[in-house]
């Protein structure tokens, strides 16, 4: 098997599913025996999770003074003047290949990758249109992974040509043991009842993300269901522009004690394994990993239509599709879940077969066939 020299460019400051997504896929790739470099553009999370994994990192100067989500997303002049750093990074190292997964790294990487000589991969994760700037930067790239065929179908038709579609792996599938040991460590840990059910959102709380989605539905649920008292979770920071309607919910429906917003969790997998619920409401959503990650861990998933899960998810079958807006909707679907034992497990079981297919030494293997076409 050949072997590549890889790098992995992120804003330090910068952290989300997406983020987490493609250091499983650089983990992955490093157990394969490729030689993967992590670069961050200043100190933060990214360079932090990558450490933690054993991947080989590298700083390099931050891009701004300004944190990385209070810049906004477009093409800015700091990325230009990366060149110099971004362009001896790679030849330092010799890099093959540069694999960006967002569109700052896109355009902060796609023009020293050009004039290096290395080859230029671009995982599309996204729901927003290819700006002109995106469009340039991506004209270079030799190959382009999208998360969906929602987020392919986003691009212009010749980049298209170029895009293959490639769901995001996952790694971590948890037994019904692990899931009580979860439940009553998450309980405890919350000072909740032993027998408290539990619905959570996972992921920024951002307007996007629509997290206040919970609120509603913990306010219509009667309290208890099926014997049990209703708990919501909503772990994930506060990032622009906000979710304002979640705050302001989660006080007028005094919800202040049974919506739990820890804000970003450590270990994520053991929070959402206590789940009984996992849902992710978001409009304009690529893949939302956390609910192929719930599925992994064996959680009950309800997810909204508008994105890519609806290539992964059967509705009824191994999940739930509801339009994001159908509020009653939601909170039918949630009572059925809490009520209905059987339902929940076998939705569950379903769900986690689907999650298997979508392993991390699969997905590595796939990535491997798309850098040999790229360099070829």
């Amino acid at each position: 098997m050949v072997q590549y020299k890889i790098g992995f460019p992120y804003v330090g400051d910068r952290f989300g599913g997406s983020n987490m997504s493609s250091l499983i896929m650089a983990t992955a790739l490093r157990d394969r025996g490729h030689d993967v470099t992590v670069f961050t553009h200043g100190p933060g999370r990214a360079h932090d999770e990558a450490a933690a994994r054993g991947l080989k990192t590298e700083l390099l100067p931050a891009l701004s003074d300004i944190g990385g989500y209070e810049r906004p997303d477009r093409a800015r002049p700091e990325q230009l003047a990366a060149f110099p750093h971004c362009w001896r990074s790679i030849k330092r190292h010799g890099l093959d290949i540069i694999h960006t997964n967002d569109m700052t790294m896109l355009r902060t990487w796609a023009l020293p990758s050009l004039a290096s000589g290395s080859k230029l991969i671009a995982h599309w994760r996204t729901s927003s249109k290819a700006s002109a700037s995106i469009a340039g930067s991506l004209l270079p790239a030799k190959k382009i992974i999208s998360v969906s065929g929602y987020s392919k179908a986003i691009l212009p038709g010749w980049l298209q040509k170029k895009t293959t579609v490639e769901f995001n792996a996952l790694e971590t599938f948890w037994s019904a043991e692990q899931r009580a040991q979860a439940k009553k460590a998450v309980r405890e840990r919350l000072n909740l009842p032993a027998d408290a059910a539990l619905v959570g959102v996972f992921g920024n709380l951002t307007r996007r993300k629509r997290a206040h989605v919970l609120a509603d539905i913990l306010h219509a649920l009667p309290e208890p269901v099926a014997g049990r008292p209703v708990y919501g979770l909503a772990c994930g920071g506060p990032v622009e522009p906000l979710d304002t309607e979640f705050d302001l919910k989660r006080q007028a429906y005094g919800l202040m004690d049974r919506l739990i917003a820890p804000g970003f969790v450590r270990p994520v997998y053991e929070w959402m394994a206590a789940c009984d619920v996992i849902l992710a409401p978001a409009e304009r959503e690529p893949l939302a990993r956390n609910i192929l990650e719930a599925m992994a861990l064996g959680v009950p998933v309800v997810a909204s239509t508008d994105g890519g899960l609806v290539e992964v998810l059967r509705d009824g079958e191994n999940g739930f599709l509801l339009a994001p807006r159908e509020t009653d909707r939601w909170i039918e679907i949630v009572r059925r879940l809490l009520n209905d034992v059987e339902l929940a497990e076998r939705i569950a079981v379903a769900g986690q077969r689907t999650a298997e297919t979508l392993s991390v030494a699969n997905h590595a293997r796939r990535i491997e066939d798309i850098y040999r076409a790229a360099i070829s």
